[in-house]
């Protein structure tokens, strides 16, 4: 977690729970499964606690459990205004750390994973929103999604959306800055792309479009993979993939 730390800026990184101490690395992290998300923590406004969310956000207000299709990514040009998620861009945002996320490029024999990191493979942080759904019987859980916006030069190839990215001061702001209140032009600019100049790809083990690989092999290409051709329709994000909601 210390490398996650070093992200921060002014805010503390507060203690982990067991569970999430002992975890080690995700190489393929899949929507409904449970991830690591950095909140505001409560108690502390400058401390953010480490917590184990369902990635696919399901609103409150929900009446069951799952929706039809896991809303794992919204859109940043829209998210203060879609129902399911306008309550949580304005009172639930968090940070989603990760140090890679895939895109998948069809080619001739199949869908190859391409991993996308930045170019020194540091641990980066997404802009997410988070919920809570509470049942009948009072059994619930958090779930999250992330926000995307437009695909910068190098991700572009593969796909024209990109997750939000954040870094140095955009950091506090997300967590603090009540962004509805910002014009169109600056929010624009808030969630413009991150630098490609600072981030690279490689391809990786076509292994990962079974959501039940895992570990340090899902990074590892064949050596046969071809040059870009298009782009594909489906963005996977993290070790987590992404898709336009």
């Amino acid at each position: 977690m210390s490398n996650v730390a070093e992200k921060l800026g002014d805010y503390a990184l507060g203690p982990a729970a067991k569970n999430i101490e002992a975890e080690g690395p995700r190489f393929n992290i899949a929507p409904t499964q449970n991830s690591l998300v950095l909140r505001k923590s409560i108690a502390d406004p400058h401390l953010l606690e480490p917590v184990h969310m369902r990635w696919g956000l399901v609103p409150s207000w929900s009446k069951t459990p799952s929706t039809r299709a896991p809303m794992i990514n919204a859109r940043s040009e829209t998210v203060s205004e879609k129902p399911s998620f306008k309550a949580a861009f304005k009172r639930r945002r968090c940070l989603v750390p990760a140090d890679g996320f895939y895109e998948w490029q069809q080619q001739e024999g199949g869908k190859v994973p391409v991993h996308f990191s930045m170019q020194d493979d540091s641990v980066f942080l997404m802009a997410g929103i988070w919920e809570k759904w509470t049942g009948h019987e009072n059994e619930g859980f958090e779930s999250y999604t992330i926000l995307t916006t437009q695909a910068n030069s190098l991700i572009s190839a593969y796909h024209d959306r990109m997750p939000v990215i954040l870094s140095g001061n955009k950091i506090e702001q997300w967590l603090e800055t009540d962004l509805s209140r910002l014009t169109l032009a600056d929010q624009a600019s808030f969630f413009s792309p991150f630098d490609s100049r600072q981030m690279s790809s490689q391809f990786a083990n076509p292994k990962l479009n079974s959501p039940k690989q895992e570990g340090p092999e899902c990074l590892e290409g064949t050596g046969t993979e071809e040059k870009p051709k298009f782009r594909s329709s489906v963005l996977l994000q993290d070790w987590i993939p992404l898709s336009d909601s």
